[in-house]
């Protein structure tokens, strides 16, 4: 049996399109192999779900986001800037505070704010939410692992060792 060329490209452009889309199934943007979002969003829910389409590259994502396209870089920091500039509409004509550690009123991490605390006091508030915890305190801009852990959290604090991102596990 011999094929004609045009068979040959169309079986080669068959596979070339089913491996390039199993590719993006595993992409970090939760897309699941019928094509829909995962709820488990990696993002915060009133961002709703990121761009479906997306560029091929592979990037360093902003904030602690891993890695992923250029687009998704574009709508984090999208998403990011607007949180930003909510935060600062709300907080117009008033101070801003911070977690204080020593109020026994708030809730728990991770409910609790720990922003604006030092790096000791985050890692007290987690070491009482949850002791079985590794509690890592980094520098804001610091290299590390992308990999996601469970058992693991990150506090990331500023030159004066305060708090500047809410830590999370992972």
């Amino acid at each position: 049996m011999r094929l004609s060329n045009s068979t040959i490209v169309i079986v080669l452009a068959t596979i070339i399109a089913s491996s390039t889309t199993a590719a993006f199934v595993d992409a970090e943007v939760n897309i699941q192999p019928d094509g829909t979002m995962s709820s488990d969003s990696l993002y915060p829910a009133h961002w709703g779900q990121p761009p479906m389409r997306q560029t091929r590259d592979y990037i360093v994502l902003p904030g602690s986001y891993g890695r992923g396209s250029s687009t998704l870089k574009h709508w984090i920091e999208e998403k990011m800037a607007e949180d930003a500039a909510a935060a600062d509409t709300a907080d117009a004509g008033t101070e801003r505070r911070f977690a204080d550690p020593s109020s026994s009123s708030s809730p728990p991490w991770p409910e609790k704010s720990l922003i604006g605390m030092t790096g000791e006091e985050a890692t007290q508030e987690i070491n009482i939410a949850d002791p079985t915890l590794e509690v890592q305190i980094l520098d804001e801009d610091a290299m590390m692992t992308m990999d996601y852990r469970e058992d693991r959290v990150r506090i990331f604090v500023n030159a004066d060792g305060k708090v500047v991102s809410q830590p999370h596990k992972g």
